[in-house]
């Protein structure tokens, strides 16, 4: 026998799916493998009735089956260079929190809902709905966020048009959801009466007419920068240096990334995007969102890290966990954190 070849006597309660568990393979490989060197008799059909002994590959020929299937599940999962209309679940649970330096954390929870439509030039139109905040637990029930909340409750969903090959291109239909507001506008100056509220709406209906700069606030917004990756992000070989949007409404800066894969879990794929700025820019400018003619202070210095999970079978997005973090002389001054999980 080849000393490769190890046997495993079945005990009571074994299933083909508990004995592969044991041995850290999938099902499906250590059936495959004992058929292929077990006497044609002892051959398993679903289950192991009838079986006494399995044919079991050693540690050794376990280290390359998990290597060969990770190549494989690696070719599969990342067989997603392009968006497809399944890649998403329906919904998701969201969690934000926000800690800087001097100031109190803060800690927003709400669910969101993804609708993904074909095209006909093989893109996307993306319905996004954000429902059911709260904030540190608890409802806001100051008027300002209620104000807010209802302003972008009357534009949802916000629809985006998405390349197959992924990241925010446009508004689907810009005009239409201007005049959504337009429509609901007076609903909310009866509901929120007062000057602040009066100038809050104002403000927010110009903002809502510039597409341009309207488009640049959500796509600088961590919650879609990360729900809508360029797709050759996750399953890039290379280095390779890009700009990303390490505080909302400022400028993106330079970083350098690299991809990595985590297959531990025996259901799941992890595919991690981690980056570092590398930009020429100081703190004070990124946070004011102007860069300097003169260079004001220390380079600025912090990471990124993208963790997406894939399930193994379906592929489908489960969970997304993202963080930004900024540091100031070599202390960490500001932290970000996204969780987004499958309903």
């Amino acid at each position: 026998m080849d000393i490769n070849i190890l046997t495993y006597r079945v005990q009571k309660g074994d299933t083909i799916q508990s004995v592969a568990e044991k041995l850290g393979i999938p099902a499906e490989t250590l059936k495959h493998y004992h058929n292929t060197y077990c006497d044609l008799k002892d051959l398993i059909g679903h289950d192991l009735t009838g079986v006494n002994e399995i044919m079991v590959p050693s540690p050794e020929t376990i280290t390359e089956l998990k290597k060969s299937q990770n190549h494989k599940e690696v070719s599969e999962i990342l067989s997603l260079f392009y968006l497809t209309k399944d890649f998403y679940v329906s919904e998701y649970k969201v969690s934000e929190s926000f800690a800087q330096s001097g100031r109190e954390d803060l800690n927003i929870t709400y669910l969101l809902s993804v609708k993904l439509r074909e095209t006909t030039d093989r893109g996307f139109i993306a319905e996004i709905e954000t429902t059911g905040f709260s904030k540190a637990g608890e409802c806001p029930d100051d008027k300002m966020s209620q104000l807010s909340l209802s302003c972008m409750k009357n534009i949802s969903p916000i629809a985006f048009l998405i390349p197959a090959q992924g990241k925010i291109k446009r508004f689907y239909d810009h005009k239409g959801i201007v005049k959504k507001f337009e429509d609901k506008r007076s609903d909310l100056t009866d509901f929120f009466i007062g000057e602040t509220s009066h100038d809050y709406l104002n403000t927010f209906y110009e903002n809502l007419k510039n597409e341009n700069d309207l488009l640049k606030q959500f796509c600088s917004k961590p919650l879609y920068q990360t729900l809508f990756p360029e797709m050759n992000w996750l399953h890039s070989k290379k280095d390779w240096e890009d700009y990303y949007d390490v505080v909302p409404d400022s400028f993106p800066v330079k970083c350098h990334f690299h991809t990595e894969y985590d297959f531990e879990n025996f259901n799941h794929i992890e595919v991690i995007i981690k980056g570092k700025i590398v930009d020429d820019c100081s703190l004070q400018e990124l946070l004011k969102g102007v860069r300097i003619d003169e260079f004001p202070g220390e380079k600025v210095s912090g990471e990124i890290e993208l963790k997406y999970t894939f399930h193994k079978e379906h592929k489908q997005l489960g969970k997304i966990e993202a963080y930004i973090i900024l540091l100031h002389e070599e202390k960490i001054y500001q932290k970000y954190r996204l969780l987004l999980t499958a309903k």
